[in-house]
């Protein structure tokens, strides 16, 4: 197991981790043609932010050597990227819903 020193991370996230999880969302955003430039730049950076908080979950849940951290965090980045296209697409639908009204009740006092 490879001992990281304080040069090698930032914020506690090491560099293997954050150069992974971004290639494995900028590589799953080629995929991605249907978002506009603000979709693409905010999924962009919850996928980058999604592989860097899970990937020591899995690696601790996986017993998975830390040596893998960079492949767990490109596959992390990868997968959190395509769901992100998902959610948008249901933020619309749900945002164009019409909802249907109740009718008043009437009175009992009536």
């Amino acid at each position: 197991m490879a001992i990281e020193t304080h040069g090698s991370t930032v914020a506690g996230i090491s560099y293997a981790v954050l150069i992974g999880a971004f290639i494995g969302s900028a590589a799953s955003l080629s995929y991605a043609k249907e978002m506009t430039k603000r979709q693409a730049m905010t999924a962009f950076l919850v996928g980058g932010a999604v592989a860097c908080a899970a990937t020591p979950l899995a690696i601790h849940y996986l017993n998975a050597p830390t040596e893998l951290a960079g492949a767990i965090a490109f596959f992390w980045g990868l997968g959190a990227m395509r769901a992100v296209p998902v959610f948008f697409a249901l933020i619309d639908r749900t945002r164009n819903a019409k909802l249907p009204t109740l009718p008043d009740q009437p009175d009992p006092k009536e």
